[in-house]
């Protein structure tokens, strides 16, 4: 049997983490490092600079834990995932591709050839939503068009992405 699930009270964490304990520093890298890793391994597929994009993650991380908190946001993971889709294409050699005005231009990864086939107006929606970790209503009001229209928009997206990876 395997073991059970381990929940843990953000709220505890985050006060723990502010107060630098390392305990917590671990705890909240055994429990989100892996799911950040594979964020990180969909746009890198070099393993050893994925490990060093995810150290950088994970020292910003601890540094920024207190501007997270005092952000209002509500969901800790939500907060990493986006700081982590911004750290990896903060610089364009980790991406090993160019992003100019939202879109991704060149690279050699699945992420990369997946964006260059859509058309350009979901490239943007795709960059907003997931590389920026924007929320619909924003890209929405962005691209003078309805939260609805994005929702969809995106719900297409993901589901051309998952044809796109099993051929």
């Amino acid at each position: 049997m395997g073991q059970p699930a381990v929940h843990i009270d953000e709220h505890l964490l985050i006060e723990r983490l502010i107060a630098g304990d390392p305990g917590a520093r671990e705890l909240l890298y055994d429990y989100y490092g892996p799911a950040l890793y594979s964020i990180i391994l969909q746009v890198v597929p070099d393993n050893k600079k994925a490990e060093d994009i995810l150290t950088t993650v994970f020292v910003r991380i601890y540094s920024d834990i207190y501007t997270y908190k005092e952000s209002g946001n509500t969901l800790l993971f939500g907060w990493m995932m986006r700081l982590t889709r911004e750290i990896v294409f903060s610089d364009g050699s980790y991406a090993g591709g160019e992003v100019t005005e939202g879109v991704l231009l060149q690279g050699n990864n699945s992420l990369q050839r997946f964006t260059n086939t859509l058309p350009q107006d979901k490239q943007k929606v795709f960059y907003l939503c997931y590389f920026k970790g924007l929320p619909k209503e924003a890209v929405a009001r962005m691209m003078g068009v309805e939260a609805e229209t994005v929702a969809g928009q995106m719900k297409e997206i993901m589901m051309a992405f998952r044809n796109f990876l099993r051929n």
